[in-house]
């Protein structure tokens, strides 16, 4: 036979009773007050349970709920609903899984945009990524929206590299414009005024009745490197003004000969007669 320390035996039933009359045994209650506010007491279990209505975890709460541990009420889990005011503003419930899904302008992730888009975090609507577009808005003011790539292009003239330019252009990164390279023109306005910009080269050429060197001139002229106009050489004329008052110009070789009944030396005289050179004619 197993003997027991009376004064053991006496103190376990002591703590026990005092234990039972503080409702400390788990789940032990005698009434109401013995439980918590979320629980009353199954006298005849001598036991706390749940109240109606209340939980002391989610297991107690329906699927889409989570049991709150501070009120011990069950609540809807984030982006879980049973009608559209339990989600945000950019969704709605549905009902069928209880579940927020975006309205039809809206996203929560990029899956749902297009190739180009991104979900904005902050408007749940999608956006072009950088770089790229769906309109002209989503570009900055230089550039246009190309809607077939989705990609924000230079103007007409505008640039971001010198590619984007024309190749007697160069790119002003600074202004996002195409400058004419030196040496190049891109209108008349870029040239000499006895010049004009020759289109398919985008080279300023001399104009008609101008030059820009002898070789654009007949043989018997040169090029004025101040008028760029071709003029004729010494000693040779193009008409009577390249010539003495009392010369005229042969237009068959560009020289200038005497007038008939004027002189440049004695031999141009009559016998007997002597040139004056101060004005060319013949005295006796």
């Amino acid at each position: 036979m197993i003997k027991i320390n009376a004064t053991k035996l006496f103190i376990a039933i002591l703590i026990i009773a005092l234990f039972i009359s503080l409702g400390c045994i788990q789940g032990g209650c005698s009434k109401d007050s013995d439980c918590k506010a979320w629980q009353y007491c199954d006298v005849e279990k001598g036991s706390c349970v749940l109240k109606p209505g209340y939980c002391d975890s989610s297991e107690h709460c329906k699927e889409w709920e989570v049991c709150n541990k501070k009120t011990h009420v069950c609540e809807i889990k984030k982006g879980r609903c049973l009608v559209d005011g339990d989600c945000e503003d950019w969704q709605y419930c549905d009902v069928s899984t209880k579940t927020c899904k975006p309205k039809s302008y809206a996203c929560d992730s990029s899956e749902q945009c297009n190739a180009w888009e991104y979900c904005n975090p902050e408007t749940h609507v999608c956006e072009a990524r950088e770089g790229l577009c769906n309109n002209e808005y989503d570009c900055e003011a230089w550039q246009y929206c190309d809607v077939v790539e989705h990609k924000c292009k230079p103007l007409e003239g505008r640039c971001t590299k010198d590619s984007d330019c024309k190749a007697w252009q160069y790119c002003d990164e600074e202004n996002k414009r195409c400058v004419t390279k030196e040496g190049f023109c891109s209108n008349d306005n870029d040239c000499e005024e006895w010049q004009r910009c020759e289109e398919s080269q985008h080279r300023c050429v001399a104009r008609l009745g101008y030059c820009d060197s002898s070789e654009q001139c007949n043989a018997w002229e040169y090029c004025n490197p101040e008028t760029h106009v071709c003029e004729a050489k010494a000693d040779f004329c193009n008409s009577n003004e390249d010539c003495e008052e009392w010369q005229y110009c042969n237009s068959a070789n560009h020289r200038c000969y005497v007038k008939p009944g004027r002189c440049a030396k004695d031999s141009d005289c009559p016998s007997g007669q002597y040139c004056d050179e101060r004005d060319h004619t013949c005295k006796g």
